[in-house]
């Protein structure tokens, strides 16, 4: 069982890996360059928009929507490309992004704790790598990119890192980046 799978079943898990932090600055036509350098994997990605959320895959080479919708940059406020040993974490600073690159590596020097939450919503829909997921009391409704396992819930990995004070001694967590988009193989009740 995978540290991810592990995770998912039992709510945290505790791990240790080696922490590659970059801080990055960009402005919107630099992003799917700088995304190019970091992920030689596909990501998914999220980004918040002034009037929504949308998620997305980059494929290694530029940024798709459902449907083939070009991404409007300009609208984002917010966004995560994330896969499992990397994210992409950029916030809207007038006209540039700002924000940092973090990648797992192998070996120790920092501990995290991967958690799983249960996004809102049910299964509704599915068409190839997309899913929908559709909280009918309060009428709204997401598609994400995600293959469909068939199941009823789906939920977010996240990696949460742990580091400490020096002054007070104290540790915590002090950064934390998504991983993940996987099914949940419980129902929440």
């Amino acid at each position: 069982m995978s540290g991810l799978d592990s995770a998912r079943k039992v709510g945290l898990q505790l791990g240790e890996c080696k922490k590659f932090f970059e801080p990055i600055e960009c402005s919107s036509t630099e992003l799917e360059k700088i995304l190019r350098e970091k992920f030689s994997q596909s990501a998914l990605f999220v980004a918040w928009q002034i009037q929504s959320v949308v998620w997305g895959i980059f494929n290694g080479d530029k940024i798709l929507l459902k449907e083939n919708a070009a991404p409007d940059f300009e609208d984002w406020l917010e966004c995560r490309i994330f896969n499992e040993s990397a994210e992409l974490h950029l916030k809207r600073d007038g006209k540039i992004f700002v924000g940092r690159y973090i990648r797992d590596e192998e070996g120790t020097g920092s501990f995290h704790v991967d958690s799983f939450s249960r996004l809102w919503g049910e299964r509704t829909a599915s068409t190839g790598d997309w899913i929908t997921l559709t909280d009918a009391p309060r009428k709204i409704s997401m598609t994400l990119p995600c293959a469909d396992d068939g199941k009823k819930f789906y939920g977010l990995t996240t990696r949460n890192y742990i580091g400490s004070d020096e002054a007070t001694g104290l540790s915590g967590y002090v950064d934390y980046r998504f991983v993940a988009i996987e099914p949940a193989d419980w129902d929440g009740d």
